[in-house]
């Protein structure tokens, strides 16, 4: 709750959100420098009330809601993070509906809509039309479908909040973070919420410069923003959740030689997850929290799925299932491995005898560049090596091919020319409207390949 010169409401908007003691269970408020006597209220509501813990951050001087956001997000504890301003335009009443498409895994962010069948009084006329402009703005280069991004009611994955870097100071906060929800490829629902609007007269802050600042964020953040650690790993993981012909295209290459139960190494946010839904068993990997905590809300409730963290490189992770599976599914994780010998032959060791599993790696050692830099690659492979490798490892190759030369030439512009960290979504979504030439180039034996597709059988 960031709070600025608001001591006629701050102590009513507290009392509302204690009201929610059975959804929340903690209430951090940040004070932005407050000359009107909210600091000394402020102070005096820390401590433990209703089963909520009320936690003051006390900034020196004014630095805006985005600076205030800032400190408040790094200080929660909670899984779920929900901005609450603190005057009483936004009910508190609310947060059910905000946090539960997250904790039912269907969102990473959820937008309270104050123009989506919610109730709210009479709204100022230009404020309307400014907040229906620059969401339309805003719209444009996320390529979202928001109809309020200027809501103070929002609700986000705190481990995901958290590693998302903004810049705003300001009320310009609000398209910061929308675009970069958006180039993340993140999950964001719009839910109603009630209203109460606020004359300038009462104390409503935002005004024509924000709008200005806001523009030119817009332009700033699409252009020029920076997502830190998320840039590559995440990213490009959600980018590619939209190619989905392709990963589907992919799993069908493979599905011929999967048995009834498969254990997939390296899921990260289910890309390829989905496609093994008609295995009577499924055990779905990964070793980063954020992505197990994405896949265990997905498949929370489906009882032949599993999400467990596993390590390839570490054999007492892969000792509970030693020889328990028909099937392997581990695409594009053997490059991420220093020790790669190593980590198939502990992904030998997980099949029973006959049992097969199947890869996909990058190829061509000559197209390494930024792209695989960034995204932690150790190697490019070529056909016969990673044969090799496999042979080395146990295993008794049963397919080895390379797949997509459709994709090499954007790989090796935007990573040995261009220098990118991550793919551009829009080229990924070129391409995934050309999987039909994917598909149709896969009937031939081409030299050249985006990656190296392998299945291996481990000897009876």
């Amino acid at each position: 709750m960031p709070v600025y010169n608001e001591a006629l409401t701050v102590r009513e908007i507290v009392r509302r959100v204690l009201a929610q003691a059975g959804t929340i269970h903690e209430l951090i408020i940040v004070d932005d420098g407050s000359s009107d006597g909210s600091r000394e209220l402020i102070s005096k509501l820390a401590g433990r009330r209703d089963d909520v813990e009320i936690r003051t951050i006390l900034r020196d001087r004014n630095g805006g809601k985005g600076a205030a956001l800032r400190e408040g997000f790094a200080a929660a504890t909670g899984d779920i993070i929900v901005v609450q301003d603190a005057d009483l335009e936004y009910d508190p009443a609310d947060y059910s509906d905000l946090v539960r498409p997250i904790a039912d895994g269907l969102a990473d962010a959820v937008f309270g809509s104050r123009f989506s069948g919610a109730r709210h009084n009479v709204l100022l006329f230009w404020h309307t039309l400014a907040n229906h402009l620059l969401t339309l703005a805003c719209n444009v280069v996320s390529n979202l479908n928001l109809s309020d991004v200027w809501t103070g009611a929002k609700a986000f994955r705190a481990d995901l909040i958290k590693r998302v870097p903004f810049s705003a100071k300001g009320f310009e906060f609000e398209p910061e973070i929308t675009i970069k929800l958006a180039q993340l490829g993140c999950r964001i629902w719009e839910v109603p919420v009630s209203y109460q609007g606020r004359s300038y007269a009462e104390g409503k802050k935002i005004g024509f410069l924000d709008a200005l600042l806001s523009l030119w964020t817009i332009v700033k953040t699409a252009f020029f923003g920076d997502l830190g650690e998320l840039a590559t790993g995440e990213r490009t993981l959600r980018i590619m959740a939209r190619a989905g012909g392709y990963n589907r295209f992919l799993c069908e290459m493979c599905r011929p030689y999967l048995g009834r139960s498969v254990i997939e190494i390296g899921s990260g946010v289910g890309n390829l997850s989905r496609f093994l839904l008609d295995r009577a068993e499924v055990v779905l990997t990964d070793t980063d929290d954020g992505y197990l905590r994405i896949l265990s809300d997905t498949y929370r409730s489906w009882g032949y799925v599993q999400v467990r963290r596993l390590d390839v490189t570490n054999a007492a992770d892969i000792e509970p299932f030693r020889g328990r599976f028909d099937s392997v599914l581990c695409f594009n994780v053997i490059e991420h491995v220093e020790a790669d010998a190593a980590a198939l032959r502990n992904i030998a060791a997980l099949l029973a005898p006959g049992g097969q599993a199947a890869f996909i790696v990058p190829a061509h050692q000559w197209l390494y560049g930024s792209l695989d830099r960034y995204l932690g690659h150790f190697r490019r492979y070529s056909a016969d090596g990673f044969a090799g490798l496999l042979r080395e490892a146990g295993f008794e190759p049963v397919l080895v091919r390379l797949v997509n030369p459709l994709a090499v030439p954007g790989w090796w512009f935007n990573g040995r020319v261009l220098g990118r960290r991550v793919l551009p979504s829009l080229q990924v979504a070129v391409f995934g409207r050309l999987v039909w030439l994917v598909k149709l180039l896969s009937r031939w034996q081409i030299p050249v390949g985006i990656s190296v597709l392998a299945v291996a059988r481990k000897p009876r």
